[in-house]
């Protein structure tokens, strides 16, 4: 059987051969096929994606993996597959893709995304990362990052320096600074918050805009280039060592075992989801406060005192934070820190951005109340040339009415700041200091 698998081309392998099933069995026929593979290459691995990893592998390196919509009845497209192609000979091509919900796996065994994204991660000098939606947001992208590396951590062995090459393939233009930082977050969470090892010490990440042919074939036909040159030069650019094809089999079993024996330890699925569910509540929560506090920021910045800013910013922070509850309430306690955490982030974020507005405001307020009295003691000045007690004391009473009257309305009772009758105590101090320095003569400023 080997001497036969031998004489034929490399091109055998366009056709993908499994090396784990969909139940995540591992089959020990590919070392048998992998025999017919001659050379040394690197591994190429992709994670996500699916029938569009698949379509972009036959697209940019002439494979043929199966690219129909719907799988045959009883069929699971689930698992990982090896091919080579005479278009890429340094280069051997392994797709991963999770196990459908439905499908039982063998003894135990675990199959999705995680696993599969550590098998990757552990077998590959490169892993095509393809994400799940065509402009995820930052969330949606920690959350995917997340699911690749949960278990990593946990299963990987010293690396003596290994770095992967992680290359991101967007839809459409991507911001790699934006991309790396939510992989870099997604790490720190795979690694109990620790900084070691650092992202940077074990991966290097590039993005690569790759629409869609029937889109955009200029842009997909660019970014294929780019792609295969950057993969053409992975010994060279210090990902991995090139290995026989006839090693990969068993290299890929000694990995698959591992990434079994660690699976118990790692977040599962449920845990995963719900990070999610509790990263996007967030967002969602922050881009609804975002908008009803920005019509708000603009009137502060022209100086504006807003009346029933209080009551206005105090409906916003509980909003928010009983929107937040809402969208968190079904989420199990194995996250509820998380959850707890986020909330407390939010509520503190929208809390320093309303007390900003509040103290603008409360500024804006007393320089307003502070020039009309100082008008009002000059003008009685240069009547009488001096101000009577009595005088200074009916005017001060008049500012602080005209004072109390309008921070009134700014007091935002759940930020626990100042009371109104301290702010109005505060301001009268500032007042009186404000009347005896005109009576020894300088010229005045309002007070800041």
């Amino acid at each position: 059987m080997i001497s036969l698998l031998s004489s034929l081309s490399v091109a055998a392998l366009d056709a993908p051969v499994p090396l784990i099933s969909p139940r995540g069995d591992f089959q020990p026929a590919a070392a048998s096929e992998l025999a017919s593979v001659g050379g040394a290459r690197s591994v190429v691995a992709t994670v996500g994606g699916r029938l569009r990893a698949r379509r972009l592998l036959n697209s940019i390196f002439a494979t043929e993996f199966d690219t129909a919509r719907a799988p045959a009845a009883g069929e699971d497209r689930g698992g990982a597959y090896v091919a080579a192609s005479p278009q890429a000979p340094e280069l051997l091509l392994v797709h991963t893709e999770a196990a459908s919900a439905g499908e039982a796996c063998e003894d135990g065994a675990v199959a999705d995304e995680s696993a599969f994204g550590c098998f990757a991660l552990g077998l590959a000098d490169a892993v095509l990362v393809l994400p799940p939606c065509a402009e995820p947001t930052r969330p949606v992208l920690v959350s995917a990052y997340e699911e690749i590396f949960a278990q990593l951590a946990a299963t990987a062995e010293p690396t003596d320096g290994k770095r992967t090459l992680l290359v991101h393939l967007a839809q459409s233009a991507a911001d790699a600074a934006a991309i790396k930082s939510a992989a870099m977050d997604a790490w720190a969470a795979a690694c109990g918050g620790g900084a070691e090892p650092s992202f940077d010490s074990r991966f290097e990440l590039t993005a690569i805009a790759l629409p869609s042919s029937a889109v955009d074939a200029d842009a997909f036909s660019a970014g294929a280039t780019e792609l295969r040159t950057r993969l053409r030069t992975l010994a060279r650019d210090g990902f991995g060592t090139p290995i026989a094809a006839t090693e990969v089999a068993a290299r890929a079993e000694a990995v698959w075992l591992a990434v079994q024996s660690a699976a118990s330890g790692r977040p599962g699925g449920a845990a995963l989801r719900e990070r999610y569910q509790a990263a996007r509540a967030y967002e969602a929560s922050m881009e609804a406060a975002v908008l009803k506090l920005r019509p708000l920021s603009a009137a502060v910045a022209k100086g504006r005192v807003i009346d029933g800013f209080g009551a206005a910013a105090d409906s916003l922070l509980n909003g928010t934070l009983a929107h937040y509850d809402d969208a968190v309430a079904d989420v199990s306690g194995i996250t509820a820190e998380l959850v707890a955490r986020r909330r407390a982030i939010l509520s503190k974020q929208l809390q320093a951005d309303v007390k900003e507005l509040f103290s603008k405001q409360q500024r804006s307020l007393a320089r307003s109340v502070c020039k009309r009295y100082e008008r009002q003691l000059l003008a009685v000045m240069e009547r009488a040339g001096n101000v009577a007690q009595y005088q200074r004391d009916r005017l001060r009473k008049n500012a602080e009415r005209a004072y109390d009257a309008q921070v009134a309305s700014l007091v935002v009772p759940s930020l626990g700041g100042p009371t109104r009758a301290q702010l109005t105590q505060s301001f009268s101090a500032q007042l009186t200091a404000f009347a005896d320095r005109l009576g020894g003569g300088p010229p005045l400023q309002p007070p800041a």
